[in-house]
């Protein structure tokens, strides 16, 4: 989405017309460039800096009152959204039924007697862990389609608030440029020490508000990043779904195609080794598929683990911008 797109600089622009704000301060750090004026600022008309102060902190004030929650209400839901990867009891399936298959001693179909009683009760653990896993993997993809377009609702909602909330760090941005400029005009022209002393306290109080105005520009920044990382899972997470519906479920279908037969004709005789390949390869054929699905699992942990980090440190940011109030 167009809005989660690195937008300018602003941030290096403020600080390239805050010179004046490090400047008030001798202990304070060196400017990075120089002082320029933009064409915008050198046609504005002339605030003091004052009011542009209090327009600023107002800004603030509001954002940490009004904007900054609603961004945080709607992390909390998308957080709500991830308590447990719903893959997990998927790859226990994928697990069980690999070990089923690796259990089968098709071989002893061919003997009869007490050993064809042992390949029919194997074959039939791997029959049902098939039936399980297919009505497991049909449940699953069903709950896919439902919580896939509900989770993308809350992401349109983070792009939303995030949107909303960078607007007015740029208009923000503008002001401290307007101010910046302001006090730079008014140290240049002859005052009472009185004045003076006025001047660089509203350049203290600028910095301050600066930092706090490049905070929540940071802000913005951890939910581009939640925002891309939701991306991520969401393209694993479909990755998964595909593997699912079109390799493993035929797969399974498959081997128990072959199986069925095998478990029929061992209760009377003894099984050729014609039928018993097509089983074998059937099985083989599907503990691949099984493995593959369980590395795309295992990628999806990876990118929920990425998402639960970002999550955790842009709630930390937002509520250390609440704390400022």
């Amino acid at each position: 989405m167009t809005d989660f797109q690195p937008e300018s600089s602003w941030i290096e622009s403020v600080a390239h017309h805050s010179t004046g704000f490090h400047d008030s301060l001798p202990s304070g750090p060196a400017p990075d460039a120089d002082l320029t004026i933009s064409p915008l600022l050198a046609r504005s008309p002339r605030r003091p800096a004052a009011a542009i102060a209090a327009d600023i902190h107002e800004l603030l004030e509001s954002m940490a009152r009004k904007r900054v929650p609603r961004l945080e209400a709607v992390r909390r839901r998308l957080q709500d959204t991830l308590p447990a990867l719903p893959v997990d009891p998927i790859a226990q399936s994928l697990l069980g039924v690999h070990g089923a298959i690796d259990a089968v001693d098709f071989l002893a179909g061919r003997s009869g007697g007490d050993r064809a009683g042992e390949f029919l009760r194997q074959g039939g653990a791997l029959a049902a862990a098939l039936e399980g896993l297919r009505t497991e993997l049909g449940a699953f993809l069903r709950r896919e389609t439902v919580s896939v377009p509900m989770t993308r609702l809350v992401w349109a909602d983070l792009v939303m608030e995030s949107a909303s909330l960078r607007k007015r760090v740029r208009q923000g941005a503008h002001w401290m440029a307007q101010m910046s400029q302001d006090l730079l005009t008014r140290r240049r022209e002859p005052t009472a020490d009185v004045a003076q002393v006025a001047i660089e306290e509203l350049a203290r109080r600028g910095m301050a508000m600066h930092e706090r105005l490049q905070a929540v520009h940071r802000l913005c920044g951890h939910a581009r990043s939640v925002h891309g990382v939701s991306e991520q899972l969401a393209a694993e997470r479909s990755a998964l779904d595909g593997a699912l519906q079109e390799r493993v479920l035929p797969a399974c279908g498959g081997l128990d195609d072959a199986l069925q037969p095998l478990l029929h004709a061992a209760g009377y005789r003894a099984l050729v080794p014609t039928e018993l390949i097509v089983a074998i390869e059937a099985g083989h054929a599907l503990q691949v598929e099984l493995n593959q699905a369980g590395a795309q699992i295992r990628r999806i942990h990876a990118v929920h683990g990425d998402l639960v980090a970002q999550l955790a440190v842009m709630e930390q940011k937002a509520e250390e911008l609440t704390a400022q109030r």
